[in-house]
């Protein structure tokens, strides 16, 4: 954007988008409010971004020289008002600084969005509000919301948020207010009461751009007649959205089970599987097989079953249990339903793991699968994009993670963006989302691991070392991070401290299922102490663990000392050959 001159139009920078014309700010789609005086001032900072804006200049566009007001006073009000709209802090600022008696400063990128640009419609479907206390088991107020996420999920120009954003979302009484938080332009809150021997459920479509209610009905069914009215709720729904019904997408019937206790029991698993504990988890798989004991065909509940025990061996307990549980429940789900999504996306989960050696052409295929069954699921995009990250596939996996978002615009876009940027060698973009990151996820151990990183790369080693202190100060036995540490301290010619947190770093079972970035930090580590054998020797062990990064290999500095050997040249080359000929259908 060219500096100084007033921007026009539509510029976006996060999850936010100003209307220039219009003077409107939206997150996400949802507009949000803000005075005339603190949109002045974002205008002004979005016509230099990255520059100091004066405060003397903000006086002569904002404040003409004949108003009579507190300026010091009536500059604060609005840039508090500003940063509140955007949830920003003065402290830790993702896009407006302070420069102490100088001015501000817009620190955040920012791009124009193309006049053809329209964002899809976008609706969350909250869990339904029981209006009575009931002895039925409340499976109900879930069990409609995911069908309902689940047929909208199949339309090509609709962004619904997934069950796992809207879970435990307490809802409230002013629905612009939640359109706003949870960045969509509809939602539909429902309402389920007891009427005797019948249910009522009473529903409504709210639309934030035109502040009302544009759809609403009342349905009355028993207990038998569930799915029924599911679908019927569906089918009123897609065509309150202006859309044609998709006829291909399966009756709810077919998904879930009839069986009544095998049906609460899903839901109750359903539910724990969107955590990432592992006493969750663990949870999660005990209400899940209960729910297949009650109905063994339960296709949907074996898929997330073998979903569940397979990220529960990934990432938290590397005992074989969960490895052979999650073969087992994926392929009986698939037995049972080859067409079923969710047990194409287990079966993906999977092959991409540390058991099955990371087998990157499998599970990709595995996923085009899913994502031709079922477009907008937003866990296959994010896992495309993860799997194309790490053989080197950055563009592609950029988009992968772009379609994700599309399909959860709760999110802006996943964190593993960051990685993208990072092994791309866009290292300043790598460290703005790291620090938006953390600040979204404080304690988050990904995050905390990432954030040092940039700093790293760029030379800046005493930024990465207060980084990495906070990191260490959380995950004190966390291999990533003392495999980093050790990292630091051979940038630092720290020799002896650099060879014993590579060491330690192999002594903790942690991180099972991302040993191979362990690997990978391990051979910066003697890469940079010049021990090139060994440095050799633990890349090609990140390689044969699943790190195939080829691009990032050939940029990093920290593997400067194995760039020009011919061993480090046939790797690289070999893996460019192997995955820059991989076919990605949907990309």
């Amino acid at each position: 954007m060219e500096q100084g001159k007033a921007p026009a139009g539509r510029i976006r920078f996060g999850a936010f988008e100003a209307d220039l014309r219009a003077g409107e700010l939206r997150k996400k789609g949802a507009k949000l409010k803000l005075q005339e005086q603190p949109f002045q001032i974002l205008r002004v900072l979005l016509a230099n971004p990255g520059e100091v804006v004066t405060r003397e200049e903000l006086r002569a566009r904002i404040w003409p020289i004949d108003t009579f007001v507190d300026f010091d006073h009536g500059l604060y009000t609005a840039i508090t008002k500003l940063r509140e709209a955007l949830r920003d802090s003065s402290e830790k600022p993702r896009f407006i600084e302070t420069l102490s008696r100088r001015g501000y400063r817009f620190i955040a990128r920012v791009e124009r969005v193309p006049a053809s640009s329209n964002p899809p419609t976008s609706i969350a479907i909250l869990p339904f509000v029981f209006l009575s206390d009931v002895d039925e088991p409340r499976s109900l107020s879930l069990g409609f919301a995911d069908a309902l996420i689940t047929v909208l999920g199949n339309l090509p120009d609709v962004a619904v948020l997934p069950t796992s954003a809207v879970l435990n979302y307490p809802g409230g009484t002013d629905p612009g207010g939640v359109c706003r938080d949870l960045g969509v332009r509809h939602i539909l809150q429902g309402h389920i009461q007891k009427l005797g021997e019948q249910w009522r459920v009473s529903i409504q479509l709210f639309d934030a751009v035109v502040q009302k209610i544009v759809f609403s009905d009342k349905y009355d069914f028993t207990t038998e007649n569930t799915f029924e009215i599911q679908d019927e709720i569906g089918r009123r729904l897609v065509e309150s959205l202006h859309n044609q019904f998709p006829f291909a997408v399966r009756k709810s019937r077919d998904r879930y089970s009839s069986n009544p206790q095998a049906y609460d029991e899903f839901i109750s698993g359903l539910r724990e599987s969107y955590s990432d504990r592992p006493e969750s988890a663990k949870s999660a798989i005990e209400h899940l097989s209960r729910a297949v004991a009650y109905d063994p065909a339960f296709a949907l509940s074996h898929a997330t079953l073998s979903y569940v025990c397979m990220n529960l061996h990934f990432t938290f307990d590397a005992h074989r249990t969960w490895l052979e549980r999650a073969e087992h429940h994926g392929k009986r789900a698939l037995a049972l339903d080859p067409d079923l999504p969710e047990g194409h996306f287990a079966r993906a989960y999977s092959l991409w793991s540390p058991a099955k050696n990371f087998q990157h052409a499998e599970a990709i295929e595995a996923l085009e699968k899913v994502l031709t069954l079922q477009p907008n699921l937003e866990r296959a995009h994010n896992r495309l994009g993860t799997i194309l990250l790490h053989i080197g596939r950055l563009k592609e996996a950029h988009a992968a993670y772009e379609q994700g978002q599309r399909s959860n615009p709760k999110n802006l876009l996943s964190h593993n963006i960051n990685f993208v940027h990072l092994y791309s060698g866009d290292f300043a973009r790598a460290q703005e989302g790291a620090d938006a990151w953390l600040q979204e996820s404080p304690g988050n151990k990904y995050a905390l691991w990432f954030r040092p990183q940039p700093a790293l790369l760029t030379g800046d080693l005493d930024l990465a070392d207060q980084r990495l202190a906070e990191a260490v100060s959380q995950l004190a036995d966390e291999p990533l991070v003392v495999s980093l540490q050790g990292l630091l301290h051979a940038r630092r010619h720290q020799t002896d401290l650099a060879r014993q947190c590579a060491r330690r770093a192999l002594d903790f079972p942690r991180s099972f299922g991302h040993t191979h970035h362990t690997y990978y930090q391990i051979a910066c580590v003697y890469a940079v102490l010049g021990e090139t054998q060994k440095a050799m020797a633990w890349l090609e062990s990140s390689v044969d663990t699943g790190f195939t990064c080829w691009p990032f290999f050939r940029l990093d500095p920290h593997l400067e000392s194995l760039h020009q050997k011919p061993e480090f040249k046939r790797l690289v080359a070999g893996l460019e050959h192997e995955f820059s000929a991989l076919k990605i259908e949907r990309l």
